[in-house]
């Protein structure tokens, strides 16, 4: 079902200024005949000024105001939108576990890899708004970002201020983040079905994370990986520099996925390893996974709503454009058309 709703109604307060500047026009309209008629009678008043147009004036006034009152629905966040069914269900907390290291800046994935990863959270999270979610990021040490939760809506602000900067040891430690988000877990919860989703390149060769999956396996916590990145190498950007990373010798870095390595974690820990690509096909293919999990409690409706402001914005700006071309005065050319001439044979 097809929805339209005022994220903002409270801006609708301003939709005062319409009459007031419908007050304002009649105002300055009424003064200006005052004025003229002070002038001199009316017919020589048209025989001086016989560009003058009080219907082109009129015109532009309501183009303007119509401008006035579409700037107001834009502030109050027109939104449209549909009911979207989302499976409920009990016992099932995610961890998701996000590389922030420098090659995460890569952009063989566009417009980065650490932006890819971010996508895939919000969009996960948007589907399972219901479970438990906690998010912690790594590099060469690994830190909480968010507790486990039924409350993750707030992520994506979080996730915003995430950079290769926010973690000083850089590296991809992926034992670390694997003990890390293991630990996040109530061990006496048995019941629960548990999920550790690491979005990351893999740049790791370390046996470590393989045995750290293996040890959360027996804990009853299912690891899945999803490779953020191509097979081929490719340069990584410096945020600071605008160039790319280059090792003592002078020789520009290159970073590649390390398929192999997340495909032997995700078997150690019991999951599925994920290759990534078109960013709706990944969500689909990770969801089908998470759906095997948990038990189902029914199906909830939810709003789901898109921002239609930059439409209302743009039709303002449109307007108070056309205001703006339109002169004040007749136009010469128009007005000795054929088609604007009176026949005055006509009765």
């Amino acid at each position: 079902m097809n929805l339209f709703q005022f994220k903002n109604p409270e801006y609708f307060w301003l939709l005062i200024l319409i009459p007031a500047y419908i007050l304002l026009y009649i105002t300055a309209n009424y003064y200006r005949k005052k004025t003229l008629k002070r002038l001199g009678n009316n017919e020589l008043i048209q025989k001086l000024i016989p560009d003058y147009s009080k219907y082109r004036i009129l015109l532009k006034n309501i183009l303007t105001g119509t401008a006035l009152i579409f700037m107001i629905l834009a502030a109050a966040r027109p939104q449209s939108g549909n009911k979207v069914k989302v499976s409920a269900t009990k016992n099932r907390e995610i961890i998701f576990a996000l590389d922030v290291s420098n090659s995460m800046l890569a952009q063989d994935i566009k417009p980065n890899r650490l932006h890819r990863a971010k996508q895939i959270i919000s969009e996960l999270y948007r589907k399972n708004p219901y479970d438990r979610m906690g998010l912690i990021i790594f590099a060469g040490e690994a830190f909480v970002q968010i507790p486990l939760t039924s409350n993750f809506s707030n992520s994506d602000v979080i996730m915003s201020s995430v950079t290769p900067d926010i973690i000083p040891v850089q590296g991809t430690n992926l034992s670390s983040a694997i003990e890390l988000a293991a630990g996040m877990f109530d061990k006496s919860d048995t019941k629960s079905q548990k999920l550790i989703l690491i979005l990351t390149d893999g740049e790791n060769h370390e046996q470590k994370a393989i045995d750290a999956a293996k040890e959360a396996r027996k804990n009853g916590i299912i690891i899945s990986t999803a490779g953020i990145g191509k097979k081929s190498a490719v340069p990584i950007p410096d945020s600071k520099t605008g160039e790319y990373k280059k090792d003592k010798t002078g020789k520009v870095i290159l970073t590649k996925l390390n398929e192999v390595l997340l495909t032997q974690i995700a078997n150690a820990g019991g999951g599925k390893y994920f290759e990534t690509g078109n960013l709706f096909n990944d969500i689909n293919k990770i969801q089908r996974q998470i759906d095997t999990l948990g038990e189902k409690e029914g199906v909830t409706e939810i709003d789901e709503y898109a921002d239609l402001f930059p439409y209302f914005i743009f039709t303002a700006l449109l307007l108070l454009t056309v205001e703006f071309l339109i002169s004040e005065r007749r136009n010469k050319k128009l007005a000795n058309a054929g088609l604007f001439k009176i026949n005055k044979n006509v009765r």
